[in-house]
């Protein structure tokens, strides 16, 4: 019985140092093939902040005096003058769109369209949106700098978006409001 058990702890002994070897060659491909992806988003230059066509897709949250409303959000980016916002709650309900045309914002609900400006900021995600310049909302979310010290726009993440890193976490700070910004996902158009 003893030689069986020698025999069992021979082979034993011989298979521990070759799958440890295999082991130790395999997570240091796996590093090497992470460093090299690491370099290559770092080398991808920043998006543009004036890009005409683009998709963005994330979740926001609105604070307004202490008020807090949270939204998934779809953002189409049809031109430099027109963009069309899709905000929905928890499971996609309660969708309703936003559209700027220029620098006029609209609240679309079904066949009916009106200004933004005409209903009254009942929720932390209306007033915000209402005080912000239209026209610079889409710049900032793809990393650009207000024109006043009203506003402050900090880029706290950036992800690869092939071809440019774009932001991936970005706040929108002003008199009495905060926007916090998730981007899941970016798509350009046409690529260049």
């Amino acid at each position: 019985m003893i030689p069986i058990l020698r025999r069992a702890g021979h082979q034993l002994g011989l298979l521990l140092p070759s799958s440890l070897l295999l082991s130790l060659l395999l997570l240091a491909g796996c590093t090497a093939v992470h460093q090299q992806t690491s370099v290559t988003e770092s080398t991808m230059p920043r998006v543009p902040t004036d890009l005409d066509l683009w998709d963005a897709s994330g979740k926001a949250s609105f604070t307004y005096l202490k008020e807090v409303d949270t939204a998934r959000f779809h953002w189409r980016r049809h031109g430099s003058e027109q963009d069309l916002i899709t905000l929905s709650g928890p499971f996609s309900l309660n969708s309703q769109t936003i559209e700027r045309r220029d620098d006029e914002l609209l609240w679309r609900d079904g066949e009916q369209v009106r200004p933004l400006s005409d209903l009254a900021p009942d929720s932390a995600a209306l007033a915000a949106l209402t005080a912000i310049p239209p026209e610079s909302l889409g710049r900032w979310l793809l990393g650009a700098q207000p024109d006043s010290s009203v506003w402050e726009v900090d880029v706290t993440e950036w992800r690869a978006a092939p071809p440019w890193q774009a932001p991936s976490r970005v706040t929108i700070r002003g008199t009495g409001m905060e926007i916090k910004v998730i981007i899941s996902q970016w798509e350009f158009s046409p690529a260049p």
